[in-house]
């Protein structure tokens, strides 16, 4: 994790706990001081929450907290970890494995990963809690080309992020996700225990390298009575 990583997790904290009187976090210099950081790290930290939404920054009017972002709603414009989405939802996170197997993946999966007819994956499928909880079922499909060990090999994961960086070679530069809702049935999604008739929200994750190289795709089923999900839009 980055310093600038670090301290905003360190001011989302302060945030959440409403150490900031009136909503409204101190000048730079005050910030770095108190955290016994450069100028510079505050900065990248606080532009990362402007950009999530949860801060507002403006000349003259300092850096204000956006309480509706603050609690409860997570951004889908960063690169984060499901397991840290849960966390930052203020739960306690743990993660179980669910299955490990070898399979050819659906054709338009297949497609989007740039495999060739036939060609196998390896599927790691796990369930998310949030305070010991169902909350999130991520299945990860990784092509067995981008493997530098056999898939027996593969080291178990908590997340999509550190599967591929402890078993292939490939960086991930950012991904695209496609948002659709669903209602639960008996069956589906398998493993969040929704009763019949409750909405919930399907992710679809393609994976990319920095040389627009497909690495992976994830399928996500999230129960959006404990995560709810966010995309911020900014004037640019």
């Amino acid at each position: 994790m980055s310093l600038a990583h670090a301290v905003r997790d360190r001011l989302l904290d302060g945030m959440r706990a409403g150490i900031f009187s009136g909503g409204r976090l101190p000048p730079e210099a005050d910030l770095a001081r108190r955290l016994g950081v450069s100028r510079a790290t505050v900065r990248a930290a606080l532009q990362t929450l402007a950009e999530d939404g949860i801060v507002s920054r403006r000349r003259r009017h300092g850096t204000v907290v956006n309480e509706h972002m603050l609690h409860g709603s997570l951004p889908l414009n960063r690169l984060l970890s499901f397991r840290e989405l849960v966390e930052q939802s203020g739960y306690v996170a743990s993660v179980d494995p669910l299955v490990r197997r070898l399979e050819v993946p659906p054709a338009a999966i297949a497609t989007a990963l740039r495999l060739a007819p036939g060609e196998q994956c390896l599927v790691i499928r796990r369930l998310l809690r949030a305070d010991a909880a169902p909350a999130i079922t991520v299945s990860d499909m990784l092509p067995l080309r981008w493997l530098l060990m056999a898939p027996d090999e593969v080291p178990d994961a908590d997340t999509t992020f550190s599967l591929i960086a402890e078993s292939t070679g490939a960086t991930v530069d950012h991904s695209v996700v496609e948002i659709v809702p669903g209602v639960a049935t008996a069956a589906e999604p398998a493993h969040l225990e929704l009763p019949a008739g409750t909405p919930y929200a399907e992710l679809r994750e393609l994976l990319f390298s920095p040389l627009q190289e497909p690495v992976a795709f994830s399928a996500i089923a999230v129960d959006c009575r404990r995560v709810r999900l966010t995309l911020v839009r900014r004037e640019v």
